[in-house]
């Protein structure tokens, strides 16, 4: 029953959201550390080259497509 009357204190729920807050900020940081890295890798160019090539020939087709009708 005591414990019930117990009460968080703000200094204890300031303390927290802060924690909170530099938890999401490391989780960030280290988010926007591994996506730099797979944007320099030589898989991520090849695919990002494959997918705009396979892109301007979706676009080529339905220009062709588009002046047939």
């Amino acid at each position: 029953m005591e414990q019930d009357d117990i009460k968080k204190s703000p200094k204890s729920e300031d303390s927290e959201a802060k924690k909170d807050k530099s938890w999401v900020e490391k989780a960030e940081d280290w988010m926007d550390e591994k996506a730099d890295k797979m944007h320099e890798s030589e898989t991520y160019k090849k695919a990002d080259k494959s997918l705009e090539e396979a892109t301007k020939k979706l676009f080529r087709k339905a220009g062709r497509w588009w002046g047939k009708l």
